[in-house]
């Protein structure tokens, strides 16, 4: 793979010396720190992959990738499950350790292209859901308004027909 593969040594703070790069993988505390450099070192379509430890940093990532037009996002949560290695008995070890840590995946979109084309339909309910709210605390806050001006708490509606 070394053909293939191009490898530099830097600080991290000072970005990536690529600008066309297929894939970046972090492994650092706080990766959301570094999207504006990943998205500059990526390609349109370029992979982002992470490891982190904790679902927090998870979710600070995630809204990192809202921030930088990151899309195609998957979660997987490792999970080491070790066995007892004998022949006569092989099953899984008594001590099973819940957790290991989180592989995040996203990609790098054109800052030109429609985010929901790539977002998994939870994810677009989930920005649906928050839009509707954003409406009926605007709503509210106008009525409210409306109220405070001396109007009537519950406007007439218009009768049908």
């Amino acid at each position: 793979l070394l053909p293939f593969v191009r490898m530099f040594v830097g600080d991290i703070e000072e970005g990536f010396r690529a600008d066309d790069a297929d894939a970046v993988f972090l492994d650092v505390r706080e990766p959301w720190r570094y999207l504006a450099h990943v998205r500059r070192a990526l390609r349109p379509g370029g992979f982002f992959a992470s490891l982190l430890p904790t679902a927090n940093q998870v979710i600070e990532l995630l809204r990192g990738f809202d921030a930088h037009h990151f899309a195609d996002v998957s979660v997987e949560e490792l999970i080491l499950r070790s066995y007892k290695p004998t022949p006569e008995r092989f099953r899984p070890d008594d001590n099973l350790i819940g957790h290991t840590g989180y592989l995040i995946f996203a990609r790098c979109i054109d800052l030109n292209e429609d985010m929901s084309r790539w977002q998994q339909p939870e994810r677009q309910r989930y920005e649906a859901r928050l839009q509707t709210q954003a409406e009926l605390e605007a709503e509210a806050k106008r009525r409210a308004a409306e109220v405070a001006a001396g109007g009537k708490k519950y406007p007439r509606l218009p009768l049908p027909g």
